[in-house]
């Protein structure tokens, strides 16, 4: 009976509001109703509303939905609500109202839009704590950008309240905003400085821009702080492993670990930094446990693998490697791996190796037919590991017999298999008739590092070097596992000698590998304490941070990682007395190079190009001497040609302004070109 009545009172209070005569009559009659049944409050409000001249129609709305709520009916509440909000859209009562039926409804979403819109049309609603968990709800339903703005209310209301200032930062780091981040995050350890998880937000931003040591240092006191945060331990170890730092890494991945039992990753990183320590037992136990955890991530078979082969487990490490490749057979490291655990394996002899892996090949039954024994077969020819590739062209012969094709595969693949295995004979002979030619050292390194006996090929490098008269390189134990750089010692020694030992000397290296040039130019032509190296390349190898911190002088190097063509844009004009290019060997590739790279040699500066006379039919496009030549015809007036053999040494020449911008233009028809680099070389 109650709610007719209401409904009636309500709906000629509506009739009322939209004619704009008798609403004060009809509010008098609606304040009677609810007087009668004891809503003695809103009552009241209703009775007052009556003596008001012009009422305020976003009220009067919000007013029904408050006695639809008041019945429970929330559908009209929110109806009613809407209809308020439609008339004023800053009416904040409104919000906060529909926020409380929302939460009645458990939906969250609609709940906290609301929510937020109400405080933020009026703050004073919410205190600091309020923000903060209002900020909190919001980063949970993917709305950092509200959360900071909680965030920053409450710190406003309270200056001191480093809780809100470190869930600021979290904020500011899901909106990518770095420097924003690391400000709240430096303002909480100002408030407490044993804040844990502060110092683990700025180790995460020192993480993300590269900076290890610093990361490093951050998750460190993170974890001393709180021994139980297994996140700053899991952090502390990657950071370390990034570093090298090895002992240290197993320690902090331990207990990483420990606090992580069923983190695949855990193990896995924990695998990685025993096995650099030579822990091999530990470490084939970590990485075991990290494969039982996520069977399906390949990198924890392919240091499993390199324990094995380690401890001269062929046949597992041949396993392993294989189920690794199955798992992602774009993994091309994996081949090189598993083509020298074969190779070790058919020490034995090939035939009984053949019918060792006829019996029982270590591949998944779906795996073992012919299509994918010649896969395999292909990719271990694409790198030379000419065994492997015979034992899988010879099973997938077995189960064709009759393919002349693949007979044929199998043919070239012993074929080159036995030419290799003469080569390398031959090159002991010779080594033995002839022990001071250090090129053959050099020729049998190469070979046996390709083939993955990478121990013999750097004790055979370190010979050859030293023959070279880079005596210190051995006393240094640099770990060079390929040698393509002595044979142009003694053309650097004439051209680079002037350059030698001077303050400031700038050089620039555009691909690295593992060091061996930067090393040589460290311990030679970089010997002033304010000497430089910039090195760029795509990915530095493991090898090439040991040796340079062999050098004494790593502090002198600066790694650019990235594509050379994106880099050298972004270096300064006229700052490298000498730039090496030795990264791609495709043709248009080193032209770019070199065209990015002259801006940044000082007048009178040398640019040395590798590979010259390099010539590889296999890799079709690989015709450096056409890349080099088309730069040199390009910028003839601007260089003189002070060296050509298998590498070319060109001189920067001084022009005149007028003649160097036409011929800039010419090159970077779209490209500025600033006024200041222009008028720096006239």
């Amino acid at each position: 009976m109650f709610a007719s009545q209401l409904n009636q009172a309500i709906a000629v209070c509506e009739q009322s509001l939209r004619r704009g005569v008798g609403f004060d009559a009809a509010c008098r009659a609606l304040g009677d109703l609810l007087q009668g049944v004891g809503w003695f409050r809103e009552a009241v409000i209703w009775h007052s509303r009556a003596l008001e001249a012009k009422p305020y129609a976003a009220e009067i709305y919000a007013g029904f939905g408050a006695l639809f709520v008041k019945q429970r009916d929330l559908p009209r509440a929110l109806a009613a609500y809407k209809q308020s909000l439609r008339l004023d859209a800053t009416y904040a009562e409104a919000h906060r109202s529909l926020a409380g039926i929302y939460a009645q409804m458990g939906q969250r979403q609609e709940e906290l839009a609301y929510r937020y819109r109400a405080v933020t049309l009026n703050p004073q609603w919410a205190t600091p704590s309020n923000q903060l968990v209002l900020g909190n709800a919001l980063i949970q339903i993917d709305k950092p950008k509200h959360a900071i703005d909680c965030y920053r209310r409450a710190i406003r209301l309270r200056p001191d309240f480093y809780e809100a200032y470190y869930n600021l930062g979290v904020a500011e780091t899901y909106q990518q905003n770095w420097s924003a981040a690391k400000q709240a995050f430096l303002r909480v350890l100002q408030l407490n400085p044993h804040h844990a998880e502060a110092h683990y937000g700025l180790g995460k931003l020192a993480e993300q821009s590269q900076d290890f040591a610093t990361a490093a240092g951050h998750f460190q006191r993170a974890a001393e702080l709180a021994p139980d945060f297994a996140s700053a331990f899991l952090s502390l170890g990657e950071a370390l492993l990034q570093l090298r730092q090895w002992r240290r890494a197993a320690v902090a991945c331990q207990r990483a670990a420990e606090l992580n039992a069923d983190l695949s990753w855990a193990h896995h990183n924990l695998g990685y930094a025993l096995l650099k320590c030579q822990r091999r037992p530990q470490a084939f136990a970590a990485l075991y446990r990290a494969i039982k955890l996520n069977p399906d991530y390949p990198w924890s078979y392919y240091h499993l693998a390199e324990v094995l082969l380690q401890q001269q487990q062929w046949d597992k490490a041949v396993a392993v490697l294989l189920a690794a490749i199955q798992l992602q057979p774009d993994l091309l490291a994996m081949y090189l791996r598993l083509g020298y655990a074969m190779r070790r394996q058919a020490a034995v002899g090939l035939k009984v190796t053949i019918r060792r892996y006829q019996r029982a090949v270590p591949l998944k039954p779906q795996n073992r037919h012919s299509g994918f024994y010649l896969q395999m077969a292909s990719r271990l020819l694409q790198f030379k590991q000419y065994t492997g590739a015979v034992i899988f062209y010879s099973l997938a012969l077995l189960q064709e017999p009759e393919n002349e094709q693949l007979r044929l595969q199998l043919q070239q693949a012993l074929t080159e298999k036995q030419r290799l295995d003469q080569e390398i004979a031959a090159h002991r002979r010779e080594i033995q008739e002839y022990p001071h030619h250090h090129w053959i050292y050099s020729h049998l390194g190469n070979l046996l590092a390709d083939q993955g006996e990478l121990e013999e090929a750097i004790a055979l490098h370190q010979a050859a070097i030293v023959m070279r008269g880079w005596q210190c390189a051995a006393a240094r134990n640099y770990q060079f596992t390929h040698d393509w750089f002595t044979h142009n010692i003694a053309t650097w020694q004439v051209h680079l000698q002037p350059f030698a030992h001077r303050p400031r000397l700038q050089i620039l290296e555009i691909g690295s590998f593992e060091g061996m040039s930067a090393c040589w130019l460290l311990d030679h032509i970089l010997t002033h304490p304010l000497a430089r190296l910039t090195c760029i390349d795509l990915y530095f190898q493991e090898s090439f941070e040991m040796n340079i911190a062999l050098t004494g002088a790593a502090e002198k190097v600066t790694q650019l990682v990235g594509d050379s063509h994106q880099i050298l844009t972004t270096l300064p004009s006229e700052t490298y007395d000498v730039i090496y290019i030795d990264g791609c060997h495709l043709a248009n590739h080193v032209h770019q190079d070199a065209a990015l790279s002259w801006r940044l040699l000082k007048v009178g500066g040398l640019m040395i190009f590798d590979d010259y006379e390099w010539i590889d039919t296999s890799h079709p496009g690989q015709e450096t001497h056409l890349g080099i030549d088309a730069f040199l015809a390009s910028m003839k007036t601007q260089m003189t040609v002070v060296h050509q053999g298998y590498q070319v040494i060109v001189q920067k020449l001084k022009l005149p302004i007028q003649q160097l911008e036409k011929q800039t233009k010419q090159m970077y028809p779209s490209t500025a070109i600033r006024a200041s680099t222009l008028a720096s070389v006239s």
